[in-house]
């Protein structure tokens, strides 16, 4: 377990292992056959973001305006990240 997404490419790379990993860092091996998508019918648990403070005073505008950025960010699909791995047939 890491939290370093260059590691752990190398290391499922070199057949240490298998890996959840997100389509940008390892899509061009996948893509290349230097690596397979296994379990592709099962969808990783999704993963919150959250904005924290405290509920008995108005935030500040720039901790209001922050937040509201990170809204309308996040609520679309990353441009990065396509719909996931090509299904295996």
């Amino acid at each position: 377990m890491s939290n370093n997404g260059a590691m752990l490419r190398t290391a499922i790379l070199k057949g240490l292992g298998i890996g959840l990993m997100p389509w940008f860092i390892v899509g061009e091996d996948v893509k290349a056959g230097h690596l397979v998508p296994l379990l592709t019918e099962y969808e990783p648990l999704e993963v919150g973001i959250y904005a924290v403070y405290p509920q008995n005073r108005q935030p500040a505008a720039k901790v209001r305006s922050f937040v509201d950025f990170l809204a309308t960010r996040f609520q679309q699909e990353p441009s990065w990240e396509p719909r996931g791995p090509p299904k295996r047939r």
